[in-house]
């Protein structure tokens, strides 16, 4: 993501419901959520603050509705 210019971080370590929760009181916009199961498909697990849960997408796809969204000016 970070080769296609879309900002990126990290976060490890603490348990999920944590992470979430840390990232909506910091108003994040989109959290993609990567675990065992998505590491295998090759896939993330999509959440917005102001959409909920999108689901699940292939990686691709999901940098694709970034780009289109910056570009645009609008939420994924």
């Amino acid at each position: 993501m970070k080769a296609s210019g879309i900002r990126v971080e990290l976060c490890t370590g603490e348990r999920l419901p944590k992470l979430i929760r840390n990232a909506e009181k910091q108003k994040i916009p989109l959290m993609a959520v990567v675990g065992p199961k998505e590491a295998e498909t090759e896939s993330v697990t999509v959440r917005s603050r102001f959409g909920g849960e999108l689901g699940t997408m292939g990686v691709d796809d999901f940098i694709t509705k970034i780009k289109d969204a910056v570009d645009n000016r609008t939420s994924v």
